[in-house]
């Protein structure tokens, strides 16, 4: 979510948002691997096919994930030239982050609408995507919305005026972007998500509930809402609910062991999460006498 706040408001931004970088590749590295494997047990059956379909998507996922863990190491531990600085290596993982999300943006795009999408020959089009009214408001209404919570999130009160038209921008693009997908879609429980998503930067408004909406785990419980919400007005279907996925979730044994494996993998998640918080706080408390 920084790293837009990071390209172009470097000065305001970077001393908040960096505290929360160098230690984050741990999370997100046993997070990828985490998902892959509930993802296998949950759905055995089409895992396979879906990595045929955005073969491509996914090695320029890798390549960029690669490149942006790299920028962090030369950021914080590699000697910079002068041509070569900090700030240019961070901004260059800003580009890698914001390149990875608008991938993994497009994939979630096809996948709940179908276009670009052809499952007998087993490849997706980006054109045809392209071409699809609501695949670029998609990508903008997410990255809006990013943008918008992001101030939130670090704590940016500069930014506090911004956050609200930001998210909300975020949102009208983002519904109108499933109602082009499949107008099946835009149900009343659509209201859920937009109510959450926009009472985030209401009460950052104010000085009294903005440290509430500012704290990490307040957020994160606000964010899985979210989250999970949005995803009951796609499920149980999927390429543009040409697709129902039940048919391909695990059953028999192999559920217990899923549910097994997603609660012991999440606690563990959860766990690393609360350390990589921890590190941060100490970060932050231990710059606070220089200043």
């Amino acid at each position: 979510m920084g790293s837009v706040l990071l390209l172009l408001f470097w000065k305001a931004s970077s001393k908040r948002v960096l505290d929360y970088i160098v230690p984050i590749w741990e999370v997100t590295g046993t997070f990828g691997a985490f998902w892959v494997v509930i993802t296998d047990f949950a759905f055995p059956n089409i895992l396979i096919p879906a990595s045929k379909l955005y073969a491509v998507a996914l090695m320029l996922f890798l390549i960029l994930f690669v490149a942006r863990n790299s920028t962090i190491v030369f950021g914080e531990y590699i000697i910079k030239k002068r041509w070569l600085d900090h700030k240019k290596l961070y901004q260059m993982y800003s580009l890698s982050t914001i390149a990875l999300g608008i991938i993994a943006l497009t994939i979630f795009s096809s996948i709940i609408s179908g276009s670009g999408i052809n499952i007998e020959a087993g490849y997706f089009s980006v054109p045809q995507w392209i071409g699809s009214a609501g695949s670029i408001p998609f990508i903008l209404g997410a990255l809006l919305i990013g943008v918008g919570l992001a101030p939130v999130f670090y704590g940016l009160h500069p930014f506090r005026k911004i956050t609200l038209p930001v998210t909300a921008a975020g949102v009208a693009l983002s519904s109108i972007s499933f109602y082009f997908s499949s107008p099946g879609l835009v149900t009343p429980l659509i209201a859920v998500p937009i109510v959450l998503t926009i009472l985030v930067p209401v009460l950052f408004m104010y000085q009294k509930t903005a440290a509430l909406v500012s704290n990490k785990l307040v957020f994160s419980i606000v964010a899985t809402a979210i989250l999970f919400s949005m995803s009951f007005l796609v499920y149980p279907t999927a390429f543009g609910r040409t697709l129902n996925v039940d048919d391909f979730t695990t059953s028999g044994p192999m559920s217990g062991a899923f549910l097994i494996i997603t609660a012991v993998g999440g606690i563990m998640l959860a766990v690393m999460v609360y350390f990589y918080l921890v590190a941060v706080k100490r970060s932050q408390l231990a710059r606070e006498p220089a200043a």
